[in-house]
């Protein structure tokens, strides 16, 4: 049966709802803020709408879909899924900001269902998760710590399709193991945390596997920067309470483009990695910590990846936290570490895209489910509050990372 009630969400799955962030703590006495003001505790979304040239995007055809479709019936995803024992009950999950997620017991075990909805309207987005699913699997063969994935019997892959209730087009699930754990808070996480994940990172770029179609993946661009005076205009016209503040932050938006232009494509250079290592998406457990949600995994140039998780992992605040990342990664055999502010460009503008992408929920320029636009008007005060710190720290990098 479906309860009524939704369950608290294992980190494994997604993260609290933006009301439930609380505001930024006091750094310990072995810190100093990156950030004037201080970071608001708000997150960046996953990687599908982070990445640039997603925000924007349309496409037509049942690769692009974005309905949320029906809830998935439990007993075909164990069929489809190949998993033993009878279904106990299926219990929605609260706080995923991008699919939905489903806790399902059975009389064998517990499971993680998450029901993908591509909101982006990505075309090739199976193409996409098709080759995400693959790194996922040579990463957990390596001994990366994360929720076991359950590949269906009949190709191996990681999605199956299955009917929701009566009256719904079949709706794609994927499936892990359910491991009991706690999220980290969205401040800054303990130091223990900050060295595993510094090695976990190091551990990954080191599998040194690269894209065999690098053209799945959008080329970085300045477009939602160079279109920021149209959007903030139309927020303007619809009376948003924090249009003034849209408008405000526009010379820091020059800047991420600025940088965004001086990193340029690196494709030479990428290797495939998680690509979305933050407090979100880590599940700390009896055992240690575990990675999870690999759905958007990537390639990417690995200093670039290194300098975001570090500072994201630091809350963009703590200095000697961000520091650990970065020994803890080099330590593990990691690679360049000298890092630059056009670094952290690529990165800088996806958390531009995911800001202009929850403005436009807000204000109506793009359909959402009214779950989904109540989100993104939590969000958006948060981010644009965050943007002048992030732009601040990214300016100043190679004083902050030094080590």
């Amino acid at each position: 049966m479906i309860k009524t009630s939704p369950a608290q969400l294992p980190p494994a799955c997604a993260m609290p709802p933006a009301s439930a962030i609380p505001p930024g703590e006091p750094a310990d006495s072995r810190s100093r803020s990156l950030l004037e003001p201080a970071r608001t505790g708000s997150h960046r979304a996953p990687l599908f709408a982070r990445v640039p040239k997603l925000v924007g995007m349309t496409s037509t055809g049942a690769g692009s879909f974005d309905r949320p479709g029906g809830i998935p019936d439990a007993v075909s995803v164990l069929a489809a899924f190949g998993l033993a024992g009878r279904v106990v009950d299926l219990t929605p999950v609260s706080g995923a900001w991008s699919n939905r997620v489903y806790r399902l017991t059975t009389s064998r075990g517990v499971y993680a269902v998450k029901q993908m909805r591509n909101p982006w309207r990505l075309p090739r987005w199976q193409d996409w998760l098709d080759a995400a699913w693959r790194f996922e699997q040579r990463a957990f063969d390596a001994g990366i710590a994360m929720p076991a994935p359950v590949p269906n019997p009949l190709d191996g892959g990681c999605l199956a399709w299955v009917p929701p209730s009566p009256g719904s087009a079949p709706v794609p699930v994927r499936v892990h193991h359910w491991v009991e754990g706690q999220a980290p808070s969205p401040q800054p996480v303990d130091r223990d945390v900050a060295i595993w994940a510094g090695r976990t990172l190091a551990m990954l770029h080191r599998l040194d596997i690269r894209s065999a179609d690098r053209e799945l993946y959008p080329a970085p661009n300045t477009d939602t920067a160079d279109g920021w005076a149209e959007l903030a205009a139309a927020a303007r016209r619809m009376g948003a309470p924090w249009a003034a503040d849209l408008a405000a932050v526009t010379p820091h938006v020059e800047q991420i483009a600025a940088l965004s232009r001086q990193a340029r494509d690196q494709p030479a250079d990428e290797t495939f990695s998680h690509g979305d290592i933050d407090q979100k998406n880590l599940l700390l457990t009896p055992d240690g910590p575990m990675l999870c949600d690999w759905d958007v995994a990537m390639p990417m140039v690995p200093r670039r990846e290194l300098a975001d998780v570090s500072l994201s992992l630091a809350g963009w605040r703590d200095v000697e936290l961000a520091r650990d990342v970065i020994r803890a990664y080099r330590v593990a055999g990691g690679g360049d570490t000298v890092i630059e502010p056009p670094d952290l460009g690529p990165s800088l503008t996806s958390s531009l895209d995911w800001l202009a992408f929850n403005v436009e929920r807000s204000i109506g320029l793009r359909t959402a489910e009214p779950d989904d636009v109540d989100l993104a008007r939590r969000l958006v005060p948060q981010l644009i509050a965050a943007l002048p710190g992030e732009v601040g720290a990214a300016s100043r990098v190679r004083e902050i990372l030094a080590t």
